[in-house]
């Protein structure tokens, strides 16, 4: 790969985008990558910090400083990989060189994940899973920016980019649903500890790597808009021009804020199964079942009501109902009455489907809109910090989960399960619960600026 190009450089493949509707070979081999990263993301955020206090003893605090950092770190490295992937020359086009690498190192680093050593220190196994998260974290920033960047470049229509997003989307929360579900469950499967966590490590791994790479094969030959780079600025300028971006910044902002929510629950989960309602892993797997499995089916519907009242109304219905299913879980204390706890679940993933697609299709229009205001594409970088605002949200969310079980007085372990105090259950209650429908109801007041007629025309250049 190299970092420079010109228009002339250009090859056949990165021609003007498709017109029209895309075929449904296109939109499923692009999505395919969606399937990939879903399960990146999703395993760690879900198991990562729980694994590391109730398997390998590490305590609360410094296991969430342990999943924060190497997602803090990407917040550096996914604007640099954007304006690189820009920049790209190669005979397969600017993105997917980026892909195949990032695929590669997926499956080189993902695996060993979940195998840690037996160290006798806790913290030695701190700086083993926080190294091995931080390489995974880099290859998934090599493949998930140019490849998020490739979405705004396939089609001149914002209604077939809501299409594209529907497709993307439905295929990351089906990556999700993988991650977030079946993991615990093959962790129980494969008898708990730390071999049901290498063993769940291999299989989930494989697959996220494996699908990824998928998505690079499925490309070849795909058409792209690849318009001109400005290759006279320096990568500093061409940031500076981004962050001055309002629509973009109130978007990402919104989009960040909505991850930390998110990504509070997600970690806090395994600890509101085990510690509060007294159940293990299995019960983690049918809770994001639900959850995720909802989100998929959702997706179509949500694609109906953004084209019928806009992205943005949806978006904010979507939000509202997210918040309110949050604090409707404050009342489960068990699983004897089934209704009350799988009720919010099932609205909370409802919510999660538009929360996940809408977000990503209004980004196609602000990255356009920029476009056509400035004559030049920034979809890597642009993709670059959006990506990085998605690590923000996703480290500080098991950060903030951590943080409040530090404090509520949680006690970390490495073998049966410790009974936590009233205090402790408490400040899981907080994480799980409360937090993420602060952090909703805090979005919707930077939302409420975003102003884009993104999903009422066709030409971003009018907005």
């Amino acid at each position: 790969m190299s970092a420079r190009a010109t228009p002339a450089d250009t090859p056949a493949v990165n021609a003007q985008a498709q017109p029209g509707s895309l075929s449904r070979r296109v939109l499923l081999g692009y999505s395919f990558g969606s399937l990939g990263t879903g399960i990146y993301s999703s395993t760690p955020g879900v198991l990562l910090l729980y694994f590391m206090t109730d398997t390998l003893g590490i305590p609360a605090s410094l296991a969430a400083l342990g999943v924060a950092l190497p997602k803090l770190w990407d917040m550096v490295a996914d604007p640099l990989v954007g304006g690189l992937s820009d920049r790209t020359r190669s005979r397969w086009g600017r993105r997917r060189p980026w892909l195949l690498a990032g695929s590669l190192l997926m499956f080189l680093s993902y695996v060993f994940l979940f195998t840690v050593p037996e160290f006798a220190d806790p913290g030695a196994s701190f700086l083993y899973v926080t190294g091995m998260f931080t390489l995974t974290a880099t290859a998934y920033a090599i493949f998930a920016v140019p490849y998020t960047a490739m979405a705004a470049e396939m089609s001149d229509s914002s209604r077939e980019r809501v299409r594209i997003m529907a497709y993307r989307m439905t295929l990351m929360l089906l990556g999700v649903l993988t991650g977030s579900a079946l993991a615990p469950l093959l962790v129980a499967a494969f008898g708990g500890g730390r071999a049901g966590y290498a063993a769940m490590s291999v299989i989930v791994g494989t697959a996220a790597a494996g699908t990824m790479l998928l998505s690079f094969l499925a490309t070849r030959g795909l058409r792209l808009r690849e318009q001109p780079v400005d290759h006279g600025s320096r990568w500093s300028e061409q940031l500076g021009l981004a962050l001055r971006n309002r629509k973009f910044l109130l978007l990402v902002s919104v989009y960040l804020v909505q991850l930390l929510a998110i990504g509070t629950m997600t970690a806090a989960t395994p600890y509101f199964v085990v510690h509060v309602l007294g159940h293990g892993e299995a019960l983690i797997g049918m809770i994001f079942f639900v959850l995720m499995g909802v989100g998929v089916i959702s997706m179509g519907a949500w694609s109906a009501i953004a084209r019928r009242i806009g992205k943005k109304r949806a978006y904010v219905v979507a939000t509202v109902l997210y918040a309110a299913a949050s604090l409707g879980l404050l009342g489960v204390h068990s699983t004897d009455n089934a209704w009350s706890l799988y009720l919010p679940l099932t609205a909370m993933g409802f919510a999660f489907g538009a929360q996940q697609m809408l977000p990503f299709a209004m980004l196609t229009d602000v990255i356009n809109a920029d476009a056509d205001a400035h004559g030049m594409r920034r979809e890597g970088l642009l993709s670059g910090l959006w990506v990085a605002s998605e690590k923000a949200g996703l480290a500080l969310g098991p950060l903030l989960a951590g943080l409040t079980l530090h404090f509520a007085g949680f006690v970390e372990s490495t073998g049966p399960t410790v009974v936590q105090s009233s205090g402790a259950q408490t400040g899981i209650r907080v994480a799980y619960c409360v937090l993420p429908a602060i952090a909703m109801v805090g979005s919707l007041l930077v939302l409420r600026l975003y102003r884009l007629d993104e999903g009422e025309q066709e030409s971003t250049g009018r907005a």
